[in-house]
């Protein structure tokens, strides 16, 4: 058996030295290299959608740390013992990004430049026409990897891009052509005469708008940037952009999108099946409701459907028992509800006769839930969103742009010794086969 060294003694290994009683370490110039390289190898593992850049080579870290980029690394770091094997072209897409804002928050423009000099001419005429660049501001391309990574979890968490179709626009304006009448068919006998029918085309206009953001930044975190400030930005934008997206492709109310439960043609059902029915309250909504609203539409319809609600319209429902004091949801959804249904839940990924239920955070169907009197108020929604034609239309990409002198929610960057990132996107929206889709509303009356 391998003896137990006590811990108020030091040992060497290669060339390190590791006092356990301080928990000090003492090592070569090239030893603590490989122990931030490793670091860095790891953090960048554990960001989104990067699973095709291995590591950084020590080369690589050599150069980051000779860029002020990795003095602040947690102690808490330990070397990796993964392999140091990714390519050179892997390394470079996302030292770009670090040298970035690294570029960012020493006002280097000189640097800036030469970034954008790297992008190809597409990206460049796309993202932003044109370019500006003073002592003072200036407003910079989003490098593409860090572009990337914001569509990546934008799709993968936000609710409207993972379940509506999405098209590239050209322009600021798309048509995007409908079917709003279906051709008819007819039996004939031999010999007779084939009546004509045709269907009939509409058309969805989808025009860009713009949505943005400001984010401010301490000059001090973005001089001390490492890996952590790259992951902290992507999520701050990630979540404002994703909310607002959201926002208004369910419940836009026309400024600038007319978002899903209120755009008209959709197949509208009540709380307690009428509009007068004197359900004026969101809690009024029982398991009856739910099954109204998903067979308000036909089979053909109801193929690949979701059933969209808020997490208190859900947590209502989930909630609601019967004299036993058993729960209705269970019951509704157990194959044997004699057994299953002891605590109202039945594992994560929740369904209601067959179909999945999307829970959306509080604020993005609802404005404001409680248990006031609400009338004809869409709360609601079940469908295929992509069947329905609800297109989301992307213009080009992000810009980001910088101040440090600008003023934002009353906080003036240059008394504050500040930045501020602005995050600007272009991107339309528009339903196309309103009537595939079922919305659930309080009561009229």
């Amino acid at each position: 058996m391998r003896p137990i060294r006590p811990n108020n003694l030091t040992y060497n290994q290669r060339n390190m030295t590791i006092n356990q009683t301080d928990n000090t370490l003492t090592a070569s110039r090239d030893e603590f290299n490989t122990i931030i390289d490793k670091a860095l190898d790891r953090k960048i593992k554990s960001l989104p959608d990067r699973s095709m850049v291995a590591s950084l080579h020590k080369d690589e870290g050599e150069r980051l740390k000779d860029e002020g980029m990795r003095s602040s690394l947690p102690s808490s770091f330990i070397p990796h013992p993964s392999s140091l094997s990714s390519q050179k072209a892997d390394r470079e897409k996302i030292t770009k990004t670090f040298r970035f804002f690294n570029a960012v928050a020493s006002n280097d423009h000189q640097t800036l430049r030469s970034i954008m000099q790297t992008y190809e001419p597409e990206y460049v005429r796309t993202l932003s026409p044109q370019i500006e660049g003073t002592n003072s501001a200036g407003g910079y391309l989003v490098p593409q990897e860090f572009y990337a990574d914001v569509l990546f979890l934008l799709n993968e968490y936000g609710f409207a891009r993972k379940y509506c179709a999405q098209i590239q626009m050209a322009s600021n304006v798309l048509n995007v052509s409908t079917l709003t009448c279906k051709p008819s068919v007819s039996w004939v006998s031999e010999d007779s005469i084939i009546p004509a029918s045709k269907g009939t085309f509409g058309r969805l206009v989808l025009t860009a708008q713009k949505l943005a953001a400001i984010y401010p930044i301490s000059n001090e975190l973005l001089m001390d940037a490492n890996v952590d400030v790259y992951n902290t930005i992507l999520r701050i934008f990630v979540e404002v952009f994703g909310q607002q997206e959201d926002a208004q492709v369910f419940n836009g109310t026309g400024s600038p999108f007319t978002g899903i439960l209120n755009t008209s043609g959709t197949t509208l059902t009540y709380l307690g099946a009428s509009s007068t029915s004197g359900k004026t309250h969101f809690p009024d909504i029982t398991l009856d409701d739910l099954i109204n609203l998903v067979q308000s539409i036909g089979p053909a319809q109801q193929r690949g459907a979701c059933l969209f609600v808020e997490q208190n319209t859900l947590t209502d429902l989930l909630k609601k028992k019967d004299s036993s004091s058993r729960y209705l949801w269970d019951l509704a959804t157990s194959n044997d509800p004699n057994i299953n249904g002891a605590n109202g839940f039945n594992g994560t990924n929740l369904h209601f006769h067959g179909y999945p239920v999307v829970s959306l955070p509080n604020g993005v169907m609802i404005n404001g839930y409680s248990t006031a009197t609400t009338p004809s108020t869409p709360f609601a929604l079940f469908g295929n969103l992509q069947n329905a034609g609800c297109w989301l239309g992307l213009r080009g990409g992000m810009e980001l742009r910088v101040s440090y002198d600008a003023t934002a929610d009353s906080v003036n960057a240059f008394t504050n010794d500040l930045q501020l990132l602005r995050m600007t996107e272009r991107l339309a929206f528009g339903v196309g086969q309103p009537g595939y889709l079922a919305v659930l509303s309080t009561s009229a009356s």
